[in-house]
C-alpha cells in the first residue's frame, strides 16, 4: 500500500544532541492529540525514541523480526508485525541490529540501499495520517533512507555557533541526494534548549536570515523530558501547570504548520 493521504516527515540533522528525538515524540503527540493516527518510526541506530517510550526489551531483542530485517525485499510485509501500539501513537521501534557496522555496510551495498525504508512503509495496512522518521545522530544511509522515503524534513539544531554549522553541513547532504532521488522539502527548523542569553539570541537571528524557512523557539523546559521519561509525550503527560500548556501550544504550533502544509484538518478540535 502507499496511500497518498499518509505524509511522511523526517525529523534530522547530522549533529547529536540537537533535539531530534524529543521533537519527534511531542510533535508525533500534538497531532495524535488532533484525532489524527500517527506512527512514529526510529531508523536511529542508538534506538533513543524507542528506549525513551519504554520498549528497551524491543531494541535489545535481536532475535525477532527487526526494522533492520524488513528492509529485505521478501521480509518487508513483516513491518505490519512488528509496529507497536503505544497509547498515543503507534510506534516502529529501532533495533540494536541497525547498530552493527556489519549489517549497516551490507546495506550500504544493496540494490536500492537508500530506497528501502519507503518500499517498508509501502507495505503497511494502516492508512495512517502522518508518520514522523527519527534518525540518528550522523549522516548515513539510515538517514538518507528517512530523507528518500518522507521527501519532507524538519531539522533541529540547538541555537549555538557550532550546532548553527551543522545546518551547512546538512543542507549539502540534501543537495546530494535530490539529483537521484528528487527534491526534500525543508519544512521548518526547530531551535531546542533555548535560552534568554546574548549567544542563543543571536544565532537564532542568524538563522532565520540565512534561511527562508518557518523557525521554531523550544525553550529549555525540564517538563519535556519529565513526560518522557513517563514514557508518554507532552500531551500525554498527567502533569498540569503553565509550563506544560505552554510546551503544548508550542508543537501545537509545529502541527498547526505540516497541516496547513499537508492541506489537512484535524479530526478533533485543537485547544487554544
Amino acid at each position: 500500500m502507499s496511500d497518498t493521504n499518509t505524509s511522511r516527515i523526517t525529523v534530522a540533522n547530522q549533529k547529536g544532541g540537537a533535539g531530534k528525538t524529543t521533537d519527534v515524540i511531542h510533535t508525533g503527540g500534538a497531532l495524535a492529540a488532533r484525532g489524527y493516527d500517527v506512527l512514529l518510526v526510529d531508523i536511529d541506530y542508538h534506538g533513543g525514541l524507542t528506549c525513551s517510550l519504554g520498549y528497551s526489551d524491543l531494541y535489545y531483542d535481536t532475535d525477532r523480526t527487526t526494522l533492520f530485517d524488513v528492509f529485505d525485499f521478501d521480509q518487508m510485509e513483516a513491518v505490519n508485525d512488528i509496529i507497536v501500539e503505544h497509547e498515543e501513537f503507534d510506534i516502529l521501534p529501532a533495533s540494536e541490529k541497525l547498530a552493527n557496522n556489519k549489517n549497516i555496510q551490507t546495506l550500504l551495498e544493496a540494490p536500492k540501499s537508500r530506497e528501502r525504508l519507503g518500499m517498508t512503509l509501502d507495505k503497511l495496512e494502516m492508512d495512517y495520517d502522518y508518520i514522523v522518521v527519527d534518525t540518528p545522530p550522523s549522516l548515513n544511509v539510515l538517514t538518507d533512507n528517512a530523507l528518500v522515503a518522507t521527501g519532507n524534513v524538519i531539522i533541529p539544531v540547538l541555537p549555538e555557533k557550532l550546532n548553527a554549522n551543522s545546518l551547512r553541513i546538512f543542507a549539502k547532504q540534501l543537495q546530494s541526494l535530490e539529483p537521484a532521488y528528487g527534491d526534500v522539502n525543508r519544512l521548518a527548523i526547530v531551535c531546542n534548549r533555548v535560552e534568554q542569553n546574548a549567544e542563543h539570541r543571536s544565532t537564532i537571528e542568524e538563522i532565520q536570515s540565512a534561511y527562508s524557512l518557518p523557525v521554531f523557539e523550544i525553550p529549555k523546559r525540564t517538563d519535556l523530558s519529565q513526560s518522557i521519561g513517563e514514557g508518554v509525550s507532552i500531551f500525554g503527560f498527567s502533569k498540569e501547570n503553565k509550563r506544560v500548556e505552554d510546551a503544548r501550544a508550542l508543537f501545537n504550533d509545529i502541527a498547526d504548520l505540516l497541516d496547513e502544509t499537508f492541506e489537512k484538518t484535524p479530526p478533533t478540535e485543537v485547544e487554544a
